[in-house]
């Protein structure tokens, strides 16, 4: 998610009428002019509707956090191309810091379910599980 400063977005937004929903957020962005990272954050939002300025504040927050601490998809598929199935938790966990893989994906591993992982499929859509929880 790109960079947003909070200060200039409040100020921006205090100008809303509220409640607005995503699409609105949007029209509103592109009608003002407003900074393209604005834009972005807001295409990113949940569609659903904002009641307050804090609302959109904390949504917008949320979604920074969250794509901070994911993994990137391209990092995990070359490290899991890397690994001889089937592989349990166990030696996925010792491979990885063998390895020396990026943080969020030694810790996304370590956050997985003990068992048997038969294919890449199975541990990308574990990771994704646990991201999107």
């Amino acid at each position: 998610m790109a960079k947003v400063n909070l200060g200039q977005l409040t100020k921006t937004l205090a100008k809303v009428d509220y409640p607005i929903n995503k699409q609105n957020l949007i029209r509103y962005a592109e009608y003002k002019g407003l900074d393209e990272r604005f834009l972005r954050s807001f295409k990113q939002l949940p569609s659903k509707q904002y009641l307050t300025l804090d609302r959109v504040i904390q949504a917008i927050l949320r979604l920074a956090k969250r794509t901070v601490t994911q993994v990137n998809p391209v990092q995990l598929d070359k490290f899991l191309a890397q690994i001889n199935y089937p592989i349990s938790k166990r030696d996925l966990l010792k491979t990885a810091e063998y390895k020396g893989v990026d943080e969020r994906i030694l810790r996304r591993v370590k956050q997985l379910p003990r068992q048997i992982y038969q294919t890449p499929e199975q541990i990308r859509h574990a990771v994704f599980e646990i991201e999107n929880n």
